[in-house]
């Protein structure tokens, strides 16, 4: 009998043990951000992090691959990275990847830039794409993002020299090139050898404070994007949003040649206003709104419509 009890109590001392130290394990969130920089991605980011901040997550670390995006859009990000309350840490990753133009100002911001084998980054010099801007605006355009850049990673002790030329020369660096110049803090080959490796670095926040990191063997909890932002992901294509402006404008020209028929006029207006959207004039609360207002339009010319051909009918 006793032999009994000490095994019992031997199993509940294992038990209470792996309990504890299941407990006591950090936790990281995770996201991947592998598309464009633009308002959605935004928001799925702002999301984890924020999840992150409720949970009082250890880190947030970021898989990056994305060719770049929107500097307006990068630049709230930029500044959510900098302000969060959990240390960042963005990793381009798998091999192939990389963190072009919009991409680089999100590795240069985080708390901890990292790099997969095999990967690259750079490339960073503004653009204005279907337009035609004068040396004048093009030259505020490449000394904004310069300085924009220069502001965090000289703070973050990174080269900012080096930054700097992937702005103003399109310069592109690989993965050991950008470690020699000081532009990334590790070279790992997947999650869980980075996490390892980062383990008990001390980190300055961009408010100056100094902050340990409790990354190795971390419990990784996965944000994953919602439906919504998978299909307005999808929308934000900018060859399908040009293809859906102009079967729009197609479609509501049928409406003008055919007055009555409703559904080419309400499925072209629908049609243009989501390539606005996609294409970045139109913001997604305004696209809501003008929605709403394309709705009640068409639902009183439906009225109207009724109301005639009864008329004709009496």
């Amino acid at each position: 009998m006793k032999p009994l009890r000490i095994a019992l109590a031997s199993l509940l001392l294992l038990m209470l043990h792996s309990v504890f130290a299941y407990a006591a394990r950090p936790v990281v969130v995770v996201l991947r951000l592998d598309d464009t920089i633009q308002p959605i991605a935004e928001d799925y980011f702002n999301r984890a992090l924020d999840h992150a901040a409720d949970i009082k997550a250890d880190a947030l670390l970021i898989e990056l691959n994305t060719p770049g995006g929107l500097l307006s859009t990068t630049r709230n990000m930029v500044g959510r990275i900098g302000a969060s309350p959990v240390p960042v840490i963005v990793y381009v990753a798998p091999e192939g990847a990389r963190a072009g133009s919009a991409g680089f100002f999100l590795l240069e911001a985080a708390d901890i830039a990292a790099m997969a084998p095999g990967t690259n980054a750079g490339a960073s010099h503004p653009v204005v794409e279907g337009a035609k801007i004068d040396d004048t605006m093009k030259q505020k355009l490449e000394n904004d993002a310069a300085a924009l850049l220069r502001s965090y990673t000289a703070q973050r002790g990174r080269n900012p020299k080096a930054a700097e030329d992937a702005v103003r020369n399109s310069k592109s660096y690989t993965v050991q090139e950008a470690k020699d110049l000081g532009l990334i803090d590790v070279i790992a080959p997947d999650r869980a050898t980075l996490l390892n490796d980062i383990d008990g670095r001390t980190i300055t926040r961009m408010s100056g404070a100094k902050v340990v990191l409790h990354t190795k063997s971390a419990s990784l909890d996965e944000v994953v994007p919602t439906l919504r932002d998978r299909v307005l992901d999808r929308l934000m294509n900018p060859d399908l949003a040009v293809l859906m402006l102009v079967i729009g404008g197609l479609l509501i020209y049928l409406e003008f040649n055919a007055p009555g028929t409703i559904v080419p006029g309400a499925l072209g207006t629908l049609l243009v206003l989501l390539s606005l959207f996609a294409l970045n004039l139109l913001p997604v609360h305004y696209t809501a709104v003008m929605l709403l207002l394309a709705a009640a339009v068409l639902l009183v010319l439906e009225v109207r419509s009724e109301e005639r051909r009864v008329g004709k009918e009496c």
